[in-house]
């Protein structure tokens, strides 16, 4: 078979169901923080039970649940992990349309998550549908887990259940969207907050107090100015350099009085081989070095909030081969290998030993597009509905080709 021939199979994806069921994903405002994943997870293991998968809702905190659900094969083949988080972004100030109405316009569907990533676990569920509707059976195992807090680290999602020892596969993909592209890296992430004491004074008399915003102003002007262009040296073949975002500031408490506090929060992205410990020290040298040279009297203290470990798998590792190979046995295209300026749950499972593969074939960039490029999380977030059919038929070929099919 050529590439430009695309495999018929014997399976069908139900296109009408899985509709319906990713508009049911879309609806619910699992936005996180706080996370409220109860209702997804509630939907997921009511459609993988009755797909005859034995399932498990395991909390990590008060709230928070995580979904596993386990097709047994016949027992003579490997075990593939199917994982996909239940939380979305909050939604920001710029959407022409509801963002939680799931919207459907043509074949895209418009909403909060719709691409990041609720498409994928819609996706997962329906190439098991399909598998069974077909009578098709495997030899190995396939385990889906539909996790929490995956936008705020995954510490209570896929690092919650692989620290307790509740998921071991010989191989697993995240199915994040990746559109024609096989993920095999991804940055890791050092989030900090930094809190700048000052002196408070009246707003007539400033030459009183010390201004905790106007030192604060300081030190993201530095951070900006002088670390970022300083950390453009560090390359990866594949991922954009190590960034700096500064993502919150809050402070004083009246327009007439001078700010005796300020606090900021910043997220340094990491490439793989960067260590947090450095990233975080060369951030705390920095402040100590803005006060120090200040004339007036002030404290800064910076405190770590989350951090996620870089990802990255050699390219010709047999899971990401196995994507590829689904990919243009459906498509008749190929997948090329990329990687994620963001961050994912790949790292957790890559970290337990578990050969991890990013891919989601549902999100398109355009050929004059940044190859890192995606809708998710900004306004109007959508995916294209005949595209999360497609996914869905690939994870199903991606079962067999993996799992062998049932003697």
């Amino acid at each position: 078979m050529s590439l430009t021939e695309p495999k018929q199979n014997s399976y069908r994806i139900d296109e009408a169901g899985l509709h319906r069921f990713l508009v049911k994903l879309v609806q619910i405002r699992s936005i996180n923080p706080p996370g409220n994943e109860g209702p997804v997870a509630a939907i997921m293991v009511e459609k993988l039970k009755s797909l005859g998968l034995k399932t498990q809702v395991i909390e990590a905190a008060p709230g928070r649940p995580n979904v596993i659900g386990r097709l047994i094969g016949t027992g003579n083949g490997p075990t593939l992990l199917l994982n996909g988080h239940m939380d979305v972004q909050p939604p920001s100030n710029h959407w022409t349309r509801d963002p939680f109405a799931a919207q459907v316009e043509g074949t895209q569907l418009y909403g909060q998550g719709a691409m990041d990533m609720k498409a994928g676990l819609a996706a997962i569920v329906y190439a098991i549908d399909s598998l069974q509707r077909a009578g098709q059976k495997l030899a190995g195992d396939v385990i889906v887990t539909a996790v929490a807090d995956e936008v705020c680290g995954g510490h209570l999602g896929t690092g919650f259940l692989v620290a307790e020892g509740l998921v071991q596969a010989d191989m697993a993909v995240v199915c994040e969207p990746t559109g024609d592209t096989v993920r095999v890296a991804h940055r890791g992430a050092l989030w900090l907050e930094i809190e700048v004491t000052g002196k408070s004074a009246h707003g007539g008399r400033p030459w009183l107090g010390v201004n905790a915003l106007s030192k604060a102003a300081r030190i993201i002007t530095a951070l900006e100015d002088e670390l970022v262009p300083s950390l453009q040296y560090k390359t990866h073949p594949l991922l954009p350099a190590p960034t700096i975002n500064v993502g919150s500031l809050r402070g004083g408490t009246k327009v007439n009085l001078v700010a005796d506090r300020a606090i900021f929060q910043i997220d340094r992205r990491m490439l793989p081989g960067e260590e947090v410990a450095t990233a975080q020290s060369e951030i705390i040298e920095l402040c100590a070095a803005i006060s120090a040279a200040d004339g007036e009297d002030w404290l800064v203290d910076v405190r770590q909030i989350m951090t996620v470990t870089p990802g990255e798998i050699d390219p010709e590792a047999s899971i990401v081969k196995a994507c590829q190979t689904a990919h243009a046995a459906i498509t008749g295209e190929p997948a090329e290998i990329g990687s994620t300026a963001g961050f994912e749950d790949a790292h957790f499972l890559l970290d337990a030993g578990i050969p991890t593969a990013m891919y989601g074939p549902y999100r398109r960039t355009k050929p004059d597009q940044d190859p890192h490029f995606t809708n998710s999380g900004m306004a109007d977030e959508s995916v294209d509905l005949d595209d999360v059919a497609r996914a869905a038929r690939i994870y199903a070929q991606l079962m067999i080709d993996l799992l062998g099919e049932a003697q």
